[in-house]
């Protein structure tokens, strides 16, 4: 146990609010430690019982007390407080992130700003692997300098402090030569620098790399590459174990998509440790599902649970001018049957990547439960804060293109929907009245995207593009008004303007189509 654990402080720090007489009882019993839905021993699990301004917490260790008072204090946050009795526990029992994007890294209080808010939000698992980090990835050989590591291990501690398991990985495949033994020894020697600042779990990725061998000589040995990441992942395994008992190992093999019941990763599984946790994206490699019936196929030919790579929200590589914002969906309510759970992979712009993280967070809380438009609506209000959520969302709205498929700016077209309607009714003042009522909240919104703030600053190359959007639909509205001729022409230079920008908003439809259709209409 953590003994500086305080729970009057820890809920102090999280919810600034003193106001309530917190007591924790710790207790050893089924009730408190096994969840009947998920049929698993946790120590997850709390009953919260609120009575007034007195809250009391059964639970099985401060992990457990840690998750309730999180809980409690966002029922504050969202004035959801009501007095009675709530047993919690979650669906999944791996539910965290990974810095494993293609990219500028994290800063490192980028990192630690991350990992707070995700413990906030019950996520229990981080894991540290920048593919643009020279020593995660080229330099996999050479040790950490000491200032790197000195914040490699405040990350640690952070993690500790947050009852998150902290994973550091290592992606050596780009150069390793498999039946050097040398090889293998800088890997160790790499890792027991990591072992010595606190970690405990590890993480070996040997994804993005050729499908056959490099080397003569380990074609010699070895014949073909699952043979020799077989042999690389059970004798990293044995090491790590002979170094400590309770050390913890994930692997993300070089097929690492799929149906499940392909040759490599078939034959992978089922000659390596089932207590090693396998990577695993789905069907894609940025799925837009995923499904219990693809991961129990995925179980029958492997011998493990998957514990899903999930590639939303990252948006390196094409996807580079894509914002991932919206919230995740497509991921089956009992999936947490047939998985270890799942690890979101974030994009570059840590800000932006909390809002999806959130929701990520609740549906692996309470999958059955799942409101995605409910929670998204949340993380916004965490994330942007309660003043501003409204207007942000006007914005955000247009952030639904990715690889999950959801319908995008649904609400601009509900408006302008309903603005068509009282028009083609002959309600002209009705219809203008909608029409300044939205345009009103696209101008506030607009303010607060120019303001200079991390998220704002993160989101520049898409809001100078919702600003033009801005200024076509005001001039297009005033152009019904007034049916002025010139504002034509200024709307073509707009549109061009706007065609020219990269970066994607809403479904970048054709404005000159669009300009055509309304003189016609009106």
């Amino acid at each position: 146990m953590n003994r500086k654990f305080n729970p009057g402080a820890v809920f102090e720090k999280l919810s600034g609010n003193i106001g309530y007489k917190i007591e924790i009882v710790y207790e050893n019993s089924k009730r408190i430690s096994y969840c009947e839905k998920t049929h698993r021993v946790t120590d997850e699990k709390y009953i919260l019982s609120v009575s007034g301004k007195e809250v009391k917490i059964c639970c099985s260790c401060e992990k457990g007390a840690f998750r309730a008072l999180c809980d409690f204090a966002r029922r504050i946050d969202e004035n959801n407080v009501a007095d009675g009795e709530y047993i919690c526990s979650p669906s999944f029992a791996v539910r965290g992130y990974i810095e494993g994007f293609y990219g500028n890294p994290w800063s490192h209080e980028k990192r630690k700003s991350v990992m707070e808010l995700m413990a906030k939000n019950r996520m229990n698992t981080v894991y540290h692997a920048p593919k643009d980090d020279l020593y995660h990835r080229e330099k996999w050989r050479e040790n950490y300098p000491e200032d790197e590591l000195a914040k490699l291990k405040e990350l640690v501690d952070c993690a500790k402090e947050y009852y998150m398991d902290f994973f550091w990985c290592i992606a050596p495949g780009l150069s390793i030569k498999y039946s050097d033994d040398a090889e293998f020894d800088a890997l160790m020697n790499k890792t027991k620098q990591l072992y010595s600042i606190g970690i405990r779990c590890f993480g070996l990725l040997l994804d993005d790399i050729d499908e056959e061998l490099a080397f003569e000589e380990d074609k010699a040995v070895f014949g073909e590459t699952v043979n020799a990441h077989v042999e690389l992942i059970n004798r990293y395994y044995d090491a790590l174990k002979g170094l400590d008992s309770s050390i913890r190992l994930t692997v993300c093999p070089t097929l690492y998509h799929g149906k499940g019941n392909e040759y490599y990763i078939s034959k992978l599984g089922k000659n390596i440790p089932t207590l090693v946790s396998v990577f695993w994206t789905g069907r894609d490699i940025c799925s837009r599902e995923l499904t219990s019936s693809e991961a129990v196929r995925f179980i029958e030919n492997t011998y493990h649970k998957p514990l899903y790579w999930d590639n939303y929200p990252v948006n390196d590589c094409s996807m580079y001018n894509e914002m991932h914002i919206s919230p995740i969906i497509g991921r089956d309510p009992d999936l947490y049957k047939y998985s270890e759970g799942i690890i979101s992979n974030c994009m570059e712009y840590a800000e932006c990547s909390k809002i999806p993280l959130i929701t990520f967070a609740d549906y692996l809380w309470d999958s059955e439960n799942y409101d995605s438009q409910k929670s998204w609506e949340g993380a916004i209000r965490q994330v942007i804060g309660k003043e501003n959520a409204n207007n942000f969302i006007v914005f955000a709205d247009h952030f639904y293109t990715s690889c999950l498929k959801d319908a995008n700016s649904r609400r601009m077209y509900e408006a302008f929907d309903e603005i068509e309607t009282a028009f083609k009714s002959g309600d002209k003042e009705k219809a203008f009245s909608l029409a300044e009522n939205y345009f009103g909240r696209m101008s506030a919104c607009r303010e607060y995207l120019k303001r200079d703030l991390p998220i704002c600053r993160e989101l520049k190359k898409w809001s100078e593009k919702y600003f033009v959007s801005c200024d076509i639909m005001n001039r297009i509205f005033e152009y019904i008004k007034t049916r002025d001729e010139k504002l034509i022409e200024d709307l073509l230079l707009l549109a061009e303007k706007y065609e020219a920008m990269p970066a994607r908003l809403s479904n970048d439809v054709n404005i000159r189509a669009e300009l055509k259709n309304l003189q016609n209409f009106i």
